[in-house]
């Protein structure tokens, strides 16, 4: 493991830093905790984008491009870079980066370089930079920021969400959005494939449903489509053709038989057609004959229509110009009387056309009255804009008289404040050192408590101990008596073995062999065994075992020796606290709990008393510096009242030159104040408007009665010679019109008669044409079939006409049926190759269907562990975040508690990040919302640890003894802040440097050394306060 210490950060027109800032952390170990606050937008966060851009060119913010690293506020020389020194592996590295950015005044940006120095050597590149930094660190950039900055306000919403929530808080944190990613598309792709197989299913299924079969064949083939009704359609249809063949054969033997007998029928049926027409043409030719003279008529009627025909522009002629003789004589009456109408109106208008001289005058005299208004009305303006501006200079010198007034009663009481606030600061040398006494004693009285801790956790140790020393002495018992009852054994053997050694050597001599005591080859009185022993080789591996059994009693009792001699060194160290902590009675599980009850009540009162001091020194503190800044507020109220001041002598003066503008106008304009000088002015326009419009109309009047009394008597004129030529023309009309009646009529009379009927010339020529044709026709007729008949008779057709009906009927009925299922065959043969057609088609579709659907349910959550995708993925990242949160968690709890990801719950729709605690001193697996404010935040807290200890184990890379934590506390009530600055304050013992980023006020309070971060006019400044 690589182990990282960031020791300065040196920042220069960077982002909302305008002004060179260097951070030095190497200052802020010994502290081990320190606040970053400012407000919102401040620039807090910018100080890990600085380290972040440092080493790797690019902000904690994926949304921030190179173009956001330059200051706002940067003038064009002013260079923006980063810069960070930091140690690794006992060296000192030196990293120097900056942005591509414009200038004001350069044409080309400035481009991003790198530089990187250590020991003789420096690297310079962006390129060169980033590779030698990866190969360093072994982690990239975005692990970098899950170790060293931990999202605490995140990781509390993974202790309080619910199973959705907390998967979208890991996607954040894992950017398994790729994952979900690919679920959709997997779905997308289901999506368009079940869209493709619904519809070509469906079509298949609505043209298989047009096949024509049976009623039982449809409901057996009615759930859907299926391959398989394909090859059930080809033999249904197969049977459906060998019946059209059978139905076939019917209809032809019927329409034979109708064939044969209708041949003979219609030939007698055709001579009776013949005699009857024949009889039919000849009376009708009698009747037509009948009409010759009602036609010779008509034929007469027709000559005299086509002499009117021949004739009607001479009719026309005579009638229209008749016509224009009568309208010319109204029209010159009309002419005549409007003519001297006009005549009339004219010497009246000439009359007041004489006037007009008096009105022009008139008018002339009103315009000058008009220009005087005009002028009264300007000032008139002039001096209402005076007035308003008077009054509106007089509304503004009140508000400022009024701000003057207010600013000069703050300034007086902001005065007074800072002369109280002064006294109270004098308090402050002996206020802090009351708190450094008190701190004193908190941290006695809680050493105190570690050690009585420390003493039960030895005492305890010691009842283990004790607890094992008996169990060690019985084992030991146990032993001993075995080897005892070995050993005892083993002496009786042995015993036995020595006194039957004369037995056990006659056992072995044979005759004729020398004994090998005496040397006797006779032995006539051996020595006999009186009870069984055991041989000397037996013996030796009874004395073997008897040895092993002492050396396991042995061990046993180094054990006893062992384990006693732990107890007396506990029992020391338990007297030795015992003593510092003045404890006489003997030690017991009651003891210890009155014993940490007593202290727990004490260092809640040494605290409260601490944390009051801690908290007046903090307040007096703040204001020894707001002081600072009162006394500059002060200052610039005191030029502000001065400026008021001059703004009041400059209004009084300009107030003063409006008076005297004023009332020189009322001099000049009596009225100026009483007198609407614009209605008056109103006035004169609409009568000088009214003037104007009567000149205009008497003079328009006079010129058209001019004009109308010329044209009524030019037309009159035009008139009288119009009508002249009429009559001549009319006379000549009149002569050639009567020669024309008495040559062709009777009288005027006969001629107005045929003029009423001439619209009946063409019926009347279509009636004696037609009786022309009809009686030609028919007398074709009649000799044609007086040829045909004769010497026939008519034959009676009743009989076979039922017997020919009876055939038609037959035949046609086993046409229809035939007819009927060959139509159904082919159709359904048409269909069946269409539908084989879009199966073979379609098949690709029903396969990658079925193939997308399977996938789909299994990344979605639809499969036995009931989990898609993603959570599958995400649940494993999250257990093994689990191991490692667990080792921070027992730490931080005492072995108290422990996170655990839920099994599966029954009937849960998608399951695997759910949480649980469990709860050591219980026993009890619990509901992770059913730990208090602290708490959670403890187990937040080890969730981020566990999650940036994952990283770095995943990776191989560095371990920083620089954390971040970005808020997070601003929903802790004031106990809650305590417990989880305790534990911060445990992970100080871990080398680990915590900066904490927020704008939490009570932080400010408890936490000593701070960066605080300001926002300024011209960007961020920061500076360090410690204690």
């Amino acid at each position: 493991m690589k182990n990282m210490r960031i020791l300065s950060l040196t920042m220069n027109a960077f982002m909302t830093y305008k002004d060179l800032t260097t951070i030095h952390f190497d200052e802020l170990i010994d502290h081990g905790l320190y606040l970053i606050s400012g407000p919102t937008g401040a620039g807090k966060t910018t100080i890990f984008d600085a380290m972040t851009f440092a080493l790797y060119g690019v902000a904690s913010g994926t949304y921030r491009n190179q173009s956001y690293f330059r200051s706002d506020f940067a003038e064009a020389k002013e260079e923006t870079y980063v810069e960070m020194t930091f140690e690794l592996h006992q060296k000192i590295y030196t990293v120097k980066r900056s942005p591509t950015y414009m200038r004001p005044g350069y044409k080309t940006p400035k481009m991003a370089n790198a530089y990187l120095q250590y020991d003789d050597v420096m690297i310079e590149g962006v390129k060169e930079v980033n590779n030698k930094i990866n190969e360093l660190l072994g982690v990239d950039v975005h692990q970098f920021k899950q170790i060293v900055m931990i999202a605490q306000g995140e990781f509390t919403k993974l202790i309080y969400a619910n199973s959705e929530e907390r998967e979208r808080v890991l996607r954040h944190i894992f950017h398994s959005d790729p994952l979900v990613s690919f679920e959709n598309i997997l779905k997308e792709e289901t999506r368009k494939y079940k869209e493709k197989y619904q519809l070509s299913s469906g079509q298949l299924l609505s043209r298989f449903q047009l096949l024509d079969f049976s009623k039982e064949f449809q409901e057996i083939h009615q759930d859907g489509f299926h391959p398989s009704y394909i090859d059930d359609a080809i033999q249904e249809n197969d049977k459906l053709y060998a019946l059209v063949q059978e139905y076939q054969k019917q209809y032809q033997k019927h329409k034979d038989q109708y064939e044969q007998l209708s041949q003979a029928y219609y030939q007698k049926q055709k001579h009776n057609q013949d005699l009857q027409e024949y009889h039919q043409v000849q009376q009708a030719y009698q009747t037509l004959s009948n009409q010759q003279a009602k036609m010779e008529q008509i034929k007469k009627d027709i000559d005299k229509l086509n002499i009117i025909e021949k004739n009607q522009s001479l009719i026309y002629q005579y009638q229209q110009t008749q016509l224009q003789l009568q309208n010319n004589q109204k029209q010159s009456e009309n002419i005549t009387s409007q003519l001297q109408q006009c005549t009339t109106l004219f010497k009246d208008i000439q009359k007041k056309y004489t006037n007009l001289s008096v009105i022009q005058q008139e008018k002339d005299a009103l315009m000058v009255e008009m220009e005087k208004s005009k002028q009264a009305f300007l000032k008139q303006k002039e001096y209402q804009k005076l007035k308003l501006s008077s009054q509106k200079l007089h509304r503004t010198y009140q508000q400022t008289q009024q701000k003057y007034n207010e600013l000069l009663s703050t300034h007086q009481k902001f005065i007074k404040r800072m002369e109280r606030d002064q006294e109270n600061v004098n308090h402050l040398p002996n206020l802090q050192l009351e708190l450094q006494q008190k701190e004193q004693l908190v941290k006695e009285v809680n050493q105190k408590r570690v050690s009585i801790h420390e003493l039960s956790e030895f005492y305890d140790d010691f009842t283990k101990l004790q607890d094992q020393h008996y169990e060690l002495s019985n084992e030991y018992k146990k032993k001993d008596a075995i080897y005892q009852d070995a050993f005892l054994r083993y002496q009786k053997e042995d015993e036995n073995f020595k006194r039957q050694q004369a037995g056990i050597l006659a056992s072995t001599l044979e005759d004729n062999q020398p004994c090998p005591v005496c040397g006797s080859l006779s032995h006539p009185h051996l020595a006999t065994l009186t009870f069984k022993v055991l041989t000397s080789n037996e013996l030796e591996e009874l004395n073997q075992e008897v040895e092993k059994k002492k050396a396991i009693k042995e061990d046993a009792y180094q054990e006893v020796l062992s384990q006693n001699e732990r107890i007396h060194q506990m029992k020391a160290k338990i007297d030795v606290l015992k003593k510092q902590l003045n404890i006489e009675e003997e030690l017991s599980k009651e003891v210890f709990i009155r014993l940490l009850s007593d202290i727990i009540h004490i260092v809640e009162d040494q605290e409260k008393t601490y944390q009051k001091y801690y908290t007046e020194v903090a307040y007096l503190k703040r204001i020894q510096k707001s002081l600072e800044q009162d006394q500059i507020v002060c200052d610039k109220q005191k030029q502000e009242l001065d400026q008021f001041q001059e703004l009041l002598y400059s209004q009084e003066k300009q107030a003063s030159i409006y008076q005297t503008q004023i009332q020189e106008l009322i001099s000049q304009y009596e009225q100026i104040d009483s007198q609407d000088y614009q209605k008056v002015l109103k006035f004169q326009q609409d009568q000088l408007e009214l003037l104007n419009q009567h000149i205009h109309n008497i003079e328009e009047q006079y010129y058209q009665c001019q004009k109308d009394i010329s044209v009524f008597t030019q037309q009159k004129e035009t008139l009288a010679q119009q009508t002249i030529q009429l009559q001549t023309d009319y006379q000549q009309l009149e002569k050639q019109y009567l020669n024309f009646i008495s040559s062709s009529f009777n009288d005027v009379q006969e001629f107005h008669d045929y003029q009423q009927i001439l619209e009946q010339k063409s019926e009347k020529e279509n009636i004696y044409q037609n009786y022309l044709v009809e009686q030609k026709t028919l007398l074709t007729r009649l000799k044609t079939l007086e040829t045909l008949t004769q010497g026939q008779e008519m034959v009676d057709l009743s009989q076979e006409e039922v017997r020919l009906k009876e055939l038609e009927e037959k035949r046609d009925c086993h046409f229809q049926t035939y007819n009927q299922k060959l139509h159904t065959y082919t159709k359904n043969q048409e269909i069946l190759k269409a539908l084989q057609k879009d199966y073979t088609k379609n098949q690709d579709i029903f396969e990658k269907y079925t193939m997308y659907q399977d996938l789909s349910d299994i990344t979605s959550g639809k499969n036995p562990q009931r989990m898609s995708f993603e959570r599958y993925v995400l649940s494993a990242y999250f257990e093994h975040i689990l191991e490692y949160a667990n080792i921070e968690l027992l730490k931080m709890s005492n072995g108290r508690f422990a996170l655990y990801r839920k099994q599966a719950v029954k009937g849960a729709k998608q399951q695997g990040l759910d949480l649980s605690v469990l709860d050591y001193e219980t026993g009890i697996m619990r509901d992770i919302q059913s730990l208090s404010g602290g708490e959670s935040f403890k187990a937040a807290l080890s969730l981020a640890l566990g999650l940036s200890s994952m990283i770095q184990s995943y990776a191989g890379g560095i371990e920083l003894n620089t954390l971040f934590i970005d808020e997070g506390f601003g929903t802790l009530d004031s106990e809650s802040i305590d417990q989880a600055l305790s534990v911060l304050l445990d992970l100080k013992n871990d080398n680990k440097v915590i900066g904490i980023i927020s704008h939490v006020d009570e932080l400010k309070e408890r936490i000593s050394t701070q960066i605080v971060v300001e926002k300024g006019v011209q960007g961020s400044i920061l500076h360090i306060e410690k204690e």
